[in-house]
């Protein structure tokens, strides 16, 4: 994968030409693919609400709240280990490669989550006495199981980037709603059988079915379409740079995924099944809301990977969305959150001020997402990390000294906290990032953008 010819951006349709306000804002490849994303994390979220709607009426909370924790055990193995923001990043500037580069992502990521949820089954006792009680994580039999479903999570984020990366993200709700409504049939068909692990089964059995047609469909189609739109055309990162850029970008991609997967399983620890159950009937919506800010911020990497000279414009572009979007997604979350929650009978609408509090998150965090997605464009992954990390840190240790089994809004206090003090923390990097360029780099001269910096 070396260098080629100088960057030459493929011409974008002119927004002012197209008639029409969403065939302008559709025009644009930016909004476009974080359109799709969006779409996709409301189909997600709206049949997602149905699954665990459905959950309560045909599962006690006792089963629902062991279910759901070791759920959340094998997407935490799966997400850890998981490659998409390097799919997400190098894809732009693959071509004949592309395949190569989908293939080793998938292949190191089933590796890594193999021995990932070995050793996690190996140490239960040390993520608390909580985790002793799952029958469902020992033995031979049932770890394999375990292992196998972290996989199949691993390689399904892998494909979700990969599309994103193609600029195809409209195939990731399509994908996603037949995966929710398989998802949701099983989780019904397989309640009498299976109280005590159906809707890990209905979530996981889905998926690893579903991974076979659609790969074929990539492989197949996409990835050689790809590569005749893109061949000889911009920056071509070398392999040496795409394994500097892995080395520090895993780590911000690994904390990140675990500020939101590893909360859970701390907080299992702390908590009996049902309220657990509880928990998390508020906590899963809430993180839903962070797909909103992670589609504009990959979108954001995708397309300044595409053409680097315009990332400021980019990022001016999709600050100015987020604030639109998620200003009134946080208002509506917190209003309707406690007659959401009331739906689901038993005592779920406990968890309803967590909900809320958890809503005041979303704008810092689309703040911070599309700060790292701007990141990822400059190659700037050792501050990735350092962000991310500090957030891991931040949540983690503010939760274990906050956690209330009898207010668990003050898991959502930790949250709102850390990512407001990050949020500004990062501010001045973010004006730096978004300032118009000067002159002389209108007229052609040395980019500011910092897409000439080596990978850190």
């Amino acid at each position: 994968m070396s260098d080629q010819v100088p960057v030459t951006a493929a011409p974008d349709p002119s927004p002012e030409s197209a008639p029409g306000w969403l065939r302008r804002e559709l025009s644009n490849p930016l909004f476009r693919n974080a359109y799709a994303l969006m779409l996709n994390g409301g189909v997600t979220t709206l049949l997602g609400a149905a699954f665990w709607l459905s959950g309560p009426a045909f599962y006690e909370p006792a089963d629902l709240g062991r279910n759901t924790a070791v759920n959340q055990a094998i997407m935490f193995v799966g997400g850890i280990t998981m490659l998409n923001f390097l799919l997400i990043r190098f894809i732009p500037e693959t071509a004949r490669h592309t395949r190569a580069l989908v293939l080793a992502c998938y292949a190191l990521g089933t590796v890594a989550a193999a021995l990932v949820g070995a050793a996690f089954l190996v140490t239960l006792e040390v993520w608390g006495a909580g985790w002793d009680n799952f029958d469902q994580l020992h033995g031979l039999g049932p770890g394999l199981v375990f292992v196998t479903m972290a996989i199949a999570w691993n390689l399904w984020n892998a494909m979700e980037g990969t599309f994103t990366g193609l600029r195809d993200a409209g195939w990731v709700p399509v994908v996603n709603t037949v995966w929710s409504l398989i998802r949701l049939g099983l989780l019904v068909a397989l309640a009498g059988a299976f109280p005590h692990n159906g809707i890990v089964l209905a979530w996981y059995v889905p998926v690893m079915v579903l991974l076979v047609p659609v790969n074929l469909l990539l492989f197949g189609r996409l990835i050689p379409g790809h590569r005749r739109a893109n061949e000889g055309r911009g920056h071509r990162s070398t392999r040496r740079e795409i394994a500097a850029y892995l080395r520090t970008g895993y780590l911000g991609g690994a904390f990140q995924f675990a500020t939101v997967s590893l909360v859970p399983m701390v907080v299992a620890a702390y908590l009996t099944p049902t309220t657990y159950a509880y928990f998390q009937m508020a906590w899963v919506p809430g993180m839903m809301l962070d797909l909103l800010a992670l589609t504009l911020s990959f979108s954001l990497t995708v397309e300044g990977s595409f053409d680097r000279d315009r990332l400021a414009e980019s990022t001016r572009a999709a600050l100015r969305r987020t604030v639109l979007l998620m200003a009134p997604v946080t208002v509506v979350v917190i209003v309707a959150a406690p007659f959401a929650l009331e739906v689901y009978r038993h005592e779920y609408a406990t968890g309803a001020p967590l909900l809320q509090v958890l809503a005041l998150a979303v704008l810092p965090k689309a703040v911070i997402e599309l700060y790292i997605g701007a990141l990822r464009v400059l190659n700037r992954t050792r501050l990735i990390a350092v962000l991310q990390g500090v957030r891991l840190a931040g949540v983690l240790g503010l939760v274990v000294v906050l956690i209330d089994p009898a207010h668990l809004f003050t898991i959502g206090v930790a949250v709102v906290a850390v990512n407001v003090v990050v949020a500004l923390a990062i501010l001045p990097g973010l004006r730096r990032i978004v300032r118009p360029p000067a002159p002389d780099v209108a007229a052609g001269g040395p980019s500011t953008t910092g897409a000439g910096r080596d990978i850190s």
